[in-house]
């Protein structure tokens, strides 16, 4: 895919075409239609480099590397450079000029990525950045999506719990309204962005059973203490889960028998419990699966790229 972008922070840096071929990509490598190993001859290099803690982001990443072929190198952000006063530029810079041809990384600052914009010193992935965006996890919830409804159009997904702090929440309500979708943000007042600033086809309620009633899909969201007050972050989380937790036998009480989907890591008995998290309604784990394919169709999408502004600095090649 010659157009796909070399730095991708935003769901923004997409448009739907390209969209809907990583997701037909990801689709032939899930099932097999397409060879995986595609780099035996001349193996890329590619490295992730997690500033802040991870399970499924930055393993799917290491999988779908090595399914790939290429080769994989954890970058150690600890134990780097960084560490010492090095920028990320540099830091990048000297990882490109060591042959690493691809870098995922993920930092606890918002919009870290976005000086590297106009000259990347490295073909960029973003695995996450503070609370502004996860756009490869809102990539592969759209693909579970329509493996479980191929038609979205019109449909309703409502995100519950900590709106104003959730990455992925930020990239869903890009993403989804591009293929036609109503995205329903719901939770405690202090959980919402300011309804002044939502997209086109995002809305706002804190009322669950209500917001309940109206959507097609559930997606639940972990309470990011870390990024809240002490104050917030202290507050029972018995009470939030008699408030806006989902459960199997409200949803059952409701007739509204519908999948759930959750990016991780859950917290059972508070925002969700653990009947519906064993319960066939239950997504989360069909979302690991497809992280693998999904991942793959974006890293072969950016290798293929033919971008050769990569490591200029000052609009010299370094």
């Amino acid at each position: 895919m010659n157009s796909f972008p070399s730095l991708l922070e935003s769901i923004s840096d997409l448009d739907k075409i390209q969209i809907d071929a990583l997701l037909s990509l990801a689709s032939k490598f899930k099932h097999r239609e397409s060879e995986s190993t595609l780099f035996t001859y001349k193996r890329p290099i590619i490295a992730t480099s997690f500033l802040e803690n991870s399970t499924r982001t930055k393993h799917s990443f290491a999988i779908a590397i090595q399914k790939l072929g290429a080769m994989y190198i954890d970058f150690n952000a600890e134990t780097s450079s960084l560490k010492k006063g090095e920028s990320l530029e540099e830091t990048f810079l000297t990882l490109f000029n060591q042959g690493v041809n691809l870098c995922i990384f993920r930092g606890s600052v918002s919009h870290q990525l976005s000086q590297f914009r106009e000259n990347p010193p490295i073909k960029l992935i973003n695995g996450g950045d503070g609370v502004n965006e996860h756009p490869t996890q809102a990539l592969l919830d759209l693909f579970t999506l329509l493996e479980l409804q191929p038609e979205l159009e019109g449909k309703t997904l409502a995100i519950f719990g900590d709106n104003i702090h959730s990455r992925v929440g930020h990239s869903l309500c890009k993403l989804l309204p591009l293929f036609g979708m109503k995205v329903i943000l719901c939770g405690p007042k202090t959980f919402l962005p300011d309804p002044k600033t939502l997209p086109a086809g995002v809305y706002w309620s804190d009322n669950r059973d209500e917001t309940l009633a109206k959507c097609d899909f559930i997606y639940v969201l972990r309470i990011q203490k870390e990024r809240h007050d002490p104050a917030v972050a202290s507050s029972d989380s018995s009470d939030y889960h008699r408030l806006y937790g989902v459960t199997l036998d409200q949803l059952k009480r409701m007739n509204k028998l519908i999948p759930v989907l959750h990016p991780g890591p859950a917290n059972i008995g508070v925002e969700l419990d653990h009947s519906l998290i064993k319960s066939s309604l239950y997504k989360g784990y069909e979302q690991v699966q497809n992280s693998i394919p999904v991942r793959m169709a974006i890293i072969q999408s950016m290798l293929v790229n033919n971008d050769k502004n990569i490591g200029i600095i000052n609009g010299e090649k370094f």
